[in-house]
């Protein structure tokens, strides 16, 4: 199952400029999300850049570790999860699967994960989530 979403904010700074051989960015960025998973997504991220490309950040090589928290509703039932992501971007190909690792609300005992899918200008998430009984 997929969903879609848009990244409505993403503010990139760097950890620490006065450390060249230290390539690491944060990143805040907030998601708004719709489908079967309906509402907002507040990310922050650590980037490591194995490669860049000033002129075209898609062009970027970077690791990536982060938090997901998300407000709003799966399947109709209102709650939030937290999730933890890490993986790599390389020139345009996002592999950073998030796994589940807190819910509440009626969204309580969520479990599962999602992978992230850009096709084109489409932006998905690929669900495999559930709430446990």
């Amino acid at each position: 199952m997929s969903t879609l979403f848009n990244v409505i904010k993403w503010d990139e700074q760097s950890a620490d400029d006065a450390q060249k051989n230290f390539p690491v960015n944060r990143v805040q960025a907030e998601y708004q999300i719709d489908g079967d998973l309906q509402g907002t997504a507040r990310v922050e991220y650590l980037l490591y850049y194995l490669e860049s490309n000033m002129e075209d950040g898609h062009l970027a090589t970077a690791r990536i570790v982060g938090f997901l928290h998300f407000e709003g509703q799966y399947k109709g039932k209102t709650g939030t999860f937290t999730a933890a992501e890490k993986g790599i971007f390389d020139k345009g190909a996002l592999d950073s699967p998030g796994m589940i690792i807190n819910s509440s609300g009626e969204l309580e005992g969520l479990e599962g994960s999602y992978q992230y899918d850009f096709i084109d200008e489409t932006s998905k998430l690929i669900l495999d989530l559930k709430i446990a009984e």
